[in-house]
């Protein structure tokens, strides 16, 4: 069983990074968080730790660490959405003459914990596809996670 654990994690981080060379970053389909309590007098705190599922993203331009600061980070709205076969996609095109630094930040159901990654410079697109109900409303949670790409 031992040779799994080790396997694996080398798998996955092969697969990672063959990822971030074909199509960009991918969002994790899951965060673990660890959660520290605030204990009142008297109660003891004790940490738990959550699994929380892909649920989609926000593009952001600037320089990730002072956006991530800001209260009022520069967020980029897709530029269409178009919706068939139970999916919408939504797309962002980037000028390369006017295109500043762009990451992309990965939101998790039920926390408000992030995932963050910068674009590569070359970036001139990303699709963000989600599964929806037969109304056209993303679902809550699809059976396929929400794929995103970005060349």
């Amino acid at each position: 069983m031992r040779p799994y654990l080790v396997t694996v994690p080398l798998l996955l981080a092969a697969s990672t990074s063959s990822a971030l060379a074909a199509g960009g970053p991918q969002c994790p389909p899951t965060v673990s968080v660890t959660a520290q309590p605030e204990a009142p007098g008297g109660w003891a705190p004790y940490p738990g730790r959550d699994s929380h599922s892909f649920i989609g993203i926000t593009l952001i331009e600037g320089d990730r660490s002072q956006q991530m600061a800001s209260s009022s980070r520069t967020t980029l709205a897709p530029d269409s959405e178009t919706r068939h076969a139970r999916r919408l996609v939504q797309l962002w095109e980037f000028d390369a003459a006017q295109r500043g630094k762009l990451f992309v930040l990965c939101r998790y159901r039920g926390t408000e914990a992030t995932l963050a990654a910068d674009l590569p410079r070359q970036t001139r697109r990303c699709t963000l596809t989600l599964e929806t109900d037969i109304r056209g409303d993303v679902l809550d949670e699809p059976k396929t996670p929400p794929q995103l790409d970005c060349r």
